[in-house]
């Protein structure tokens, strides 16, 4: 598959992929689903890889089952770390602290979820060519009625220490209420920041209807 960006980018990214969720509603474990052949996991991943500089990928009990797909699939790449979530069952915020607790904290930082294998790259660039100095939080939306943000969200480098001394709160909500004075919101021409692949039936009706994009479709 050919991805490209359509100018170069030069900021080092660590990206954070969170896939460590129970998958109890879907039945299955999401990462490993499979969309034309692909699994969720490998669709993301070919992206995020086109501007990350490390990604990891935050699992739970599915840690050995991942980890033999990726092996199979990617080989061993460095820039991919499979980081296990002794607490995983506590929720995503724990899954959260720790993806924060792995990354450098000298670059920018993304944080993915496993649901949401749709986003285009003009997304990420976009979100990516929008960094400044000025704020913490990069947030997505689409421009059409009430502003509502999505996902995927990126990070100062800063945020990190931030974060990491609100470990008591319990969701990333909580911690970006702190901070609303130095988030950006930045429009983006992909309502797929609100699709989530949350149980079966969204996952069969999302495979027949979404409008794709530049997603190595």
């Amino acid at each position: 598959m050919s991805i490209n960006f359509s100018q170069s980018i030069d900021t080092k990214i660590d990206t954070i992929l969170l896939t460590a969720g129970l998958s109890q509603r879907m039945g299955t474990d999401k990462a490993l689903l499979q969309i034309k052949g692909k699994r969720i996991i490998s669709i993301i991943l070919e992206k995020l890889s086109v501007f990350s500089e490390r990604i990891f990928i935050i699992l739970g009990a599915n840690y050995h089952q991942v980890k033999k797909v990726l092996f199979d699939e990617f080989g061993d790449k460095r820039k991919i770390n499979l980081v296990y979530n002794e607490n995983h069952k506590q929720g995503m915020f724990s899954s959260i602290l720790k993806g924060f607790n792995s990354v450098s904290g000298k670059n920018p930082i993304l944080l993915q979820m496993i649901d949401q294998p749709f986003i285009s790259l003009e997304t990420y660039q976009k979100l990516i060519n929008n960094l400044d100095k000025d704020h913490l939080v990069f947030q997505p939306y689409f421009p059409e009625g009430n502003i509502h943000v999505g996902h995927p969200v990126l990070f100062s480098h800063k945020f990190k220490e931030s974060l990491l001394l609100q470990k008591n709160k319990k969701t990333l909500r909580d911690v970006l209420e702190i901070h609303k004075n130095r988030r950006k919101l930045i429009a983006v021409d992909d309502k797929n920041i609100y699709h989530n692949l949350n149980d079966p039936r969204i996952f069969e009706k999302m495979k027949k209807e979404i409008i794709y994009g530049n997603t190595g479709f």
